[in-house]
């Protein structure tokens, strides 16, 4: 009986554990430079292919890309046309702070600016 105890005890601690790091790990803090500007790039110039899609991919794919956690809100395709299907609603949760949801870092002032200056352009493939 005692053993049964024991390896019930540990099963749980098990089961916690893998459910806590499966949680954690799509919120994980973005550990990443300070904005995601590439060199050259400015609002004048600023397209999805030099831009937006990289900004996308790397930090709205985890949740909201195939069989993600948030893919019924949005699913990013990693394409033009998802990204300027979507673009003003997407940037505009991430310029009013809205997403990513906390514990991730939230988009720099610059990015924020860099996104906007990408739909006040049209949105520019």
């Amino acid at each position: 009986m005692c053993v049964l105890k024991i390896r019930s005890g540990w099963l749980l601690l098990l089961l916690f554990s893998m459910a806590f790091t499966g949680c954690y790990k799509k919120g994980e803090p973005v550990t990443s430079a300070a904005t995601f500007i590439p060199a050259g790039v400015t609002a004048a110039n600023v397209t999805h292919t030099n831009y937006v899609a990289g900004v996308l991919k790397n930090n709205c794919s985890t949740c909201h890309g195939k069989g993600g956690s948030a893919d019924e809100f949005w699913l990013n395709t990693n394409t033009y046309q998802n990204a300027s299907e979507f673009g003003v609603r997407i940037v505009e949760t991430i310029v009013n702070g809205s997403m990513p949801p906390v514990p991730r870092k939230p988009f720099s002032a610059a990015d924020k600016k860099m996104l906007e200056a990408w739909i006040n352009r049209g949105m520019p493939q």
